[in-house]
């Protein structure tokens, strides 16, 4: 082979590695870092980002999604106020409320459930307690200070003038511990945890959060970022709302597969998972504006999680959707 074909022969195969190679590099580069702090994984909703992550939705779309599990809606707004969370997955609003009020640099990016009915309380089957009247004067557990839950039962003491304490009890094993017994008179469940239980005639269903009439149709969890990360990815931030929200209309038109990870999720049967998620209706996980602010400013203020309503100027800073549900 003469020297003019040699060139050109190495030409040809440097130009054919290289352009094998850059479409490679350019798509490692083309990922982009997303840090979420869900609350309570294991969850239906805030399940989402970790079930959408394993199919691999968000590598599709360009994020490399990474997934961590908080304990409730103040740890939940913590871990991105603290900087190491790009986005806040289901804090509830009273938590960001007064986190906001504090000085805290987030935005509500948009609303995350709609309503409580995600939120059961139960007592055990020997309990003499029968209805929502019979609370006067007893204990009723939550998870932490500053989320929704706690939220439901302060609309709940006012709603119908009972005067119960609410107790916050951290996880839902160590409430059903407490529960049964008998440190605590009323414990609380999100699905799937505590159906068996149900199930099983250990415990009975007092309410769920739907029986608060109050709170039906109000925005009781939000999702939250950083100003940060808003101001300078926000292009980001919204591809990610929009890969997520694919995936739960994907989830609900194929239920029974959903319940299988859910399931495996919370290791529990299928059958205990169907039942889970029979309390959440699709339009309650809906991206978008935040439902009855207003309302949801007065049980902050009658809480005393905010000394009183923010501005109008105030909430135009604090509220920045990025994306709406399509449904």
């Amino acid at each position: 082979m003469g020297s003019k074909m040699r060139l050109r022969y190495l030409f040809l195969s440097a130009s054919f590695s290289l352009t094998l190679t850059l479409p490679n590099q350019a798509a490692a580069q083309a990922m982009e870092k997303v840090k979420v702090a869900t609350t309570f994984l294991g969850l239906w909703d805030t399940s989402q980002p970790t079930f959408c992550k394993e199919r691999g939705e968000f590598a599709k779309a360009g994020l490399d999604v990474e997934v961590t599990s908080t304990r409730g809606g103040s740890e939940n707004v913590q871990a991105v106020i603290a900087g190491g969370h790009d986005i806040g997955y289901s804090p509830g609003t009273n938590s960001v409320l007064a986190a906001y009020a504090q000085g805290s640099k987030i935005k509500i990016v948009g609303a995350e459930f709609k309503g409580q009915n995600d939120t059961y309380f139960y007592v055990p089957a020997d309990s003499p307690i029968k209805t929502i009247d019979d609370l006067k004067g007893k204990t009723v557990a939550f998870p932490r200070p500053g989320g929704a839950s706690e939220a439901l039962l302060l609309a709940l003491k006012g709603e119908r003038k009972l005067d119960f304490k609410p107790v916050a009890t951290g996880g839902m094993d160590a409430t059903f511990t407490m529960a049964m017994t008998k440190q605590v008179d009323v414990g609380y469940g999100i699905p799937p945890s505590g159906l068996d239980a149900v199930d099983g005639g250990k415990v009975r269903v007092l309410f769920a959060g739907d029986d608060v009439a109050s709170q039906r149709n109000l925005t009781g969890r939000v999702n939250i970022a950083s100003a940060d990360f808003v101001k300078n990815r926000r292009a980001t931030a919204v591809k990610f709302f929009q890969v997520l929200d694919n995936c739960i209309d994907w989830a609900y038109a194929n239920i029974e597969e959903s319940a299988k990870m859910y399931a495996a999720l919370n290791k529990v049967s299928p059958a205990i998972a169907a039942k889970g998620l029979a309390f959440y209706k699709r339009a309650s996980l809906a991206f978008g504006p935040v439902q009855g602010m207003d309302d949801v400013m007065k049980g902050a203020v009658d809480a005393k999680f905010i000394e009183k309503p923010l501005t109008a100027d105030q909430l135009a800073d604090l509220v920045d959707i990025l994306y709406t549900s399509k449904k």
